[in-house]
């Protein structure tokens, strides 16, 4: 769970620490609060560091590191979401069948 995470399940649990009338319970919810957000937050670095350590250690050992994708510069149009909207699609072409090739008259014969 990431700090953004931890902070909305503190609100969703709907405690305040201010409110707490007790000065010593007050605060010592308040650094706990703290604490909850510092290890949170070096749990994500230390996270993001093994994954680092894994990819170079893959590298070492001869093996493909993961790609880096790079989203486009486009904005994707996300708004697709009924027919009128949507590009109309080309009509098929009217196309003209083949016309067969006359059979070629062999006049010379050879034995083999």
């Amino acid at each position: 769970m990431n700090l953004s995470g931890i902070t909305q399940a503190v609100e969703t649990i709907n405690i305040h620490p201010d409110k707490i009338h007790d000065a010593q319970l007050s605060e010592a919810f308040n650094l706990r609060l703290q604490l909850i957000g510092d290890l949170s937050e070096s749990n994500e670095k230390l996270k993001a560091e093994n994954q680092k350590l894994r990819d170079e250690i893959s590298l070492m050992k001869g093996e493909q590191s993961k790609p880096d994708i790079k989203t486009s510069g486009k904005k994707p149009n996300v708004d697709i979401s009924s027919e009128e909207e949507r590009k109309p699609k080309n009509p098929p072409k009217n196309k003209k069948p083949k016309t067969k090739k006359d059979k070629i008259k062999i006049d010379l014969f050879s034995k083999v």
